[in-house]
């Protein structure tokens, strides 16, 4: 493995001249660490910089872990994989959903932080009784039946975190501490809320976002579209772990080496479910799965979270290990482009680095009556019955996108906006009496016509 680790060497050299990624990272083989290192700050304020033992919110790198504290209970003989939500959680107004359901995402149960944003007092700080309490008062509607479809949702995995309390009677975060992390020596890991507890982590990679209004790096709590990452601090199980690259690895080494989770509990976590609908991706229990005619079988997650993207990418079939801790936001396909040469840098296959990172856009700030302009219901051409919004809040223009959350549009121009973080467009253009709206991806366009004002 020489070769291997000449060129992830080479490679993440060229990486930290370049200053290509502000982050941590940690790539192994066959049980053996080939490179670990860090590039850049874990606080811009001091330029303190970040280390191999820099703490990181994993974001929904979280979710293997909870699905792997759900497999323990059941491989203790505590819980059943077809047992009904309803069974442990009585008071909920959901019928016919599993924990399995809960696992791989075909529950129909929709996401929590819509729910939030309308109703949540953003002075406070939420946890998972308040999320079950809004699902109770709230009752919101469900998307689809259970396993008609794979929908990602968070608010089934703090559900299943609170499934483990309710089971064990213990605080999730004891139970992932006693049962997970300490067993496997994760020394640097812990299941909290760093907001919320008010605490100090030593060597903690504090999570930057790009103002675009500034034009500078700011902490996700001072950017208002972020501001989430305060009031929603204190929910566990869809995220809220803080651990390294190091603990991570020995997390993965448990579950390959079947010192964790029994095989055949784990050839459970990861197969795809059969849903009535197909779906574009994947998911088994708790794992992204995927099939590369190139890399074989990798079961993978990633995670994002205002000022944080994480990855544990595991190639099975060659037992590779990949994994990426980012605290600093930059544009999502460059994002993409440096996991996929680490990956052919790993694999011994030659890859195509760039010279420089892009720069991320500069954003206008437009009145309110030419905001006003693009606000309307647009029906997409291609699927009329799938209904695009665009809306205003607090002189801010909102898009939300079927079966999505709401994302802010940034002005470029009167009728070009841009959403941060990612490679989309959204041009506002009139064709003869109709007002279309165009969401560009790439080369990818979808077209919508307004059908309200």
């Amino acid at each position: 493995m020489a070769d291997i680790k000449a060129n992830l060497e080479n490679l993440f050299q060229y990486i930290k001249e370049k200053q290509l990624l502000n982050g941590t990272v940690l790539v192994a083989k066959k049980g053996e660490i080939l490179y670990e290192g860090a590039f850049g700050d874990a606080d811009m304020s001091t330029n303190r910089p970040l280390t191999s033992r820099s703490v990181f919110n994993l974001a929904s790198v979280s979710k293997p872990i909870t699905a792997t504290a759900i497999l323990l209970l059941v491989q203790e003989g505590k819980l059943s994989l077809d047992d009904y939500l309803n069974k442990w959680i009585p008071d909920l107004p959901y019928g016919g959903i599993t924990i399995r359901h809960l696992l791989n995402h075909t529950s129909g149960l929709p996401d929590y932080l819509d729910l939030f944003e309308v109703y949540w007092d953003k002075a406070k700080i939420a946890d998972n009784d308040d999320l079950l309490r809004y699902l109770i008062k709230y009752k919101p509607e469900r998307l689809f039946a259970p396993n008609e479809r794979v929908e990602y949702s968070n608010t089934g995995y703090i559900l299943l975190a609170l499934i483990v309390e309710r089971i064990t009677d213990m605080d999730f975060a004891d139970f992932l501490q006693e049962n997970i992390f300490k067993p496997l020596k994760m020394t640097r890991t812990q299941a909290i809320g760093v907001r919320k507890e008010n605490i100090e982590i030593d060597d903690y990679a504090y999570g930057y976002v790009y103002d675009v209004y500034a034009g500078e790096y700011v902490l996700a709590d001072d950017f208002e579209e972020s501001k989430m990452v305060t009031y929603l601090d204190g929910m566990l199980g869809d995220g809220g772990i803080q651990s390294t690259v190091g603990d991570l690895y020995l997390y993965e080494r448990a579950l390959s080496t079947g010192a964790l989770i029994n095989d055949v509990l784990l050839r459970e976590a990861y197969t795809p479910p059969k849903t009535g609908i197909d779906t574009p991706y994947k998911y088994g229990l708790g794992w992204i799965i995927e099939d590369n005619e190139e890399k074989g079988q990798i079961i993978w997650h990633s995670g994002g979270w205002p000022g944080y993207v994480t990855i544990l990418k595991r190639f099975m079939d060659h037992e590779i290990v990949i994994i990426v801790l980012r605290n600093k936001e930059q544009d999502f396909d460059f994002d993409q482009h440096i996991l996929h040469a680490i990956e052919q840098a790993a694999f011994d296959l030659p890859y195509e680095i760039a010279k420089e990172r892009p720069r991320l856009e500069h954003a206008q700030v437009l009145p309110e009556d030419i905001l006003k302009r693009h606000v309307g219901n647009y029906a997409l051409i291609d699927h009329p019955d799938l209904i695009i919004n665009v809306f205003l809040e607090n002189n801010r223009l909102f898009i939300k996108m079927p079966g999505s959350m709401k994302l802010e549009l940034h002005a470029k121009t009167e009728n070009n906006f841009f959403i941060r973080g990612l490679t989309i467009d959204v041009d506002f253009t009139t064709e003869g009496s109709k007002e279309l709206v165009k969401i560009i991806d790439g080369t990818e366009v979808q077209i919508a016509e307004t059908i309200s004002n």
